[in-house]
């Protein structure tokens, strides 16, 4: 037994993983049971959290600089305009844009940094047996030539989509809760007058549309479609039209898919040492483009809590938090993007007559900004419970809160201590205040930073947030706010610390 982990499934969400237990100094083995990387486009919207995220893991300006950055997304009904939402006016977050990137550059992007980080993937290697005994998860694995190999790990985790044979393996149930839905996508040219500045959603009587600008032209169409049809160029052109009001001609498509979604969660996302992420602990509805993403939060909460407990730095039961906080937030997302879908999906007059009067009067009164882009981006998710005014107070810092302004340098760097949260120091308006109290009672593996008020950076804006007061704040590897004190009072910090950290760890 050489391995720690190992990862069914080198997609990206499995590839985000390993890269976040390697840079962490854990002894990863990728299989996947296709003998190729994917040459398809399939999922293509990044959200600004992802990013953030994905700083960290060390990619994100590379996936930035090579996909098309849009400044947000416009609704449409009927080809008349109900109201916008401009992710560009985040001001919390360094990724203040939507990125489209087709999957195959996402996955290009990962393995290269996978393989930096001394990380290889064994293509045509399946996964055909599993059973837990002990401390370990023994895995019966085939490859491409039919030959079998027994191997014993601490932790497995199946990072193999909707099909999961990890989740099968495992007899976990996988409640579907949305009816099967059909939609055929495509990517291809229009010439003619579409916005390629914004992610559109169009309404209608005809169905729904989903336009989403590539870049030079190209454009990823998302149509509803009865199951059977035919994805060619005729279908997607008479959408444009019907749907959006005729904005261009299609051109040939490059690629096509017809495809049925069937939105479901695991009921468990971690059995014993196995643990489900990506697709094959939950699919979400198309609309808004979260599934990728959330797969992705998924492989960011795991990441840290794996390698602290396989370094004997954070204990066990840490790892039970990861289907405690997981499963919440893929309900939350679920139930956001389900309405979405059925919101665009209405026929009925007097229901799309309201949603249209809504949607317009949210847009106008500035409501649909103030909610929905921290939805969509994600930068609103909250380990923990929220109250109805988080929805419209933003940003927030609080427990289980994503840290605004600075996410994107949680957790970076490398080695097993990078698995423990950092101490974010606040002096508020307090000239010289003194830490030496709370220094003195953290870990000494804990990274530890004071903000400097300087107007006009991120580290002043969040000072400026914090507020007048001394405030110090541990900070989770993966940016949300583990625990929050006042004054030089450690109290609250420890009690934080004492569920998390192992006497190694101190």
């Amino acid at each position: 037994m050489s391995s720690a982990v190992l990862i069914v499934g080198a997609g990206p969400v499995g590839l985000a993983l390993a890269c976040e237990l390697l840079r962490r100094d854990v002894d990863v083995r990728v299989i996947d049971r296709s003998r190729t990387p994917v040459a398809q486009s399939k999922a293509i919207i990044v959200w600004p959290r992802t990013l953030e995220l994905l700083a960290a893991t060390g990619v994100a300006d590379e996936m930035a600089d090579t996909g098309h950055r849009l400044a947000g997304v416009r609704f449409h009904a009927d080809g008349s305009a109900l109201g916008t939402v401009d992710v560009a006016g985040l001001t919390d977050t360094r990724f203040n844009h939507v990125l489209m990137l087709p999957q195959q550059e996402t996955e290009r992007i990962l393995q290269n940094r996978h393989a930096e980080l001394g990380g290889k993937v064994e293509w045509g290697v399946e996964l055909v047996a599993l059973r837990q005994s002990g401390a370990y998860a023994e895995a019966v694995l085939s490859d491409r030539d039919g030959r079998q190999e027994t191997v014993r790990v601490p932790w497995l985790v199946g990072a193999d989509g909707a099909h999961s044979r990890v989740r099968k393996l495992l007899g976990v149930e996988y409640a579907v809760h949305t009816p099967d839905m059909t939609f055929a996508i495509a990517d291809a040219p229009v010439t003619g007058s579409v916005d390629d500045t914004h992610l559109h959603y169009c309404y209608s009587a005809h169905g729904a549309l989903g336009v989403g600008p590539l870049g030079g032209g190209l454009f990823r169409f998302a149509v509803s479609a009865e199951p059977g049809r035919q994805p060619d160029r005729e279908l997607f052109q008479a959408a444009l039209d019907q749907r959006a009001g005729g904005w261009g001609t299609v051109g040939d498509p490059k690629w096509t898919a017809l495809f049925q979604v069937r939105c479901a969660t695991a009921e468990r996302f971690r059995a014993g040492r196995v643990f489900l992420a990506g697709d094959a602990a939950h699919v979400v509805s198309p609309a808004g483009g979260q599934g990728l993403n959330t797969g992705f939060h998924d492989a960011a909460n795991l990441g840290w809590k794996l390698a602290g407990v396989v370094h004997g730095l954070l204990e066990e039961r840490v790892l039970d938090s990861y289907h405690t906080e997981r499963h919440a937030a893929v309900r939350r997302i679920s139930t956001i993007t389900d309405k979405q879908t059925r919101w665009g999906l209405l026929t009925e007059p007097r229901k799309v007559l309201a949603r249209n009067l809504l949607t317009r009067a949210a847009d106008t009164s500035g409501l649909l900004q103030r909610v929905t882009a921290p939805m969509l981006s994600q930068t609103d998710l909250t380990y923990g419970e929220r109250s109805v005014t988080d929805l419209l107070r933003h940003p927030v810092v609080r427990d289980g809160g994503r840290l605004p302004y600075l996410a994107h340098e949680c957790g970076n760097g490398g080695g097993p201590h990078s698995a423990l949260p950092s101490l974010l120091l606040s002096p508020g308006r307090t000239a010289g205040t003194n830490w030496a109290r709370i220094r003195a009672t953290m870990p000494a593996g804990i990274r530890t930073r004071e903000l400097a008020a300087r107007r006009g950076t991120a580290a002043g804006r969040l000072a400026a947030l914090l507020g007048p007061e001394p405030r110090a704040l541990l900070v989770r590897p993966d940016g949300h706010v583990l625990a929050t004190t006042t004054g030089d009072s450690p109290g609250p910090l420890l009690h934080a610390l004492r569920s998390l950290i192992t006497a190694e760890g101190r």
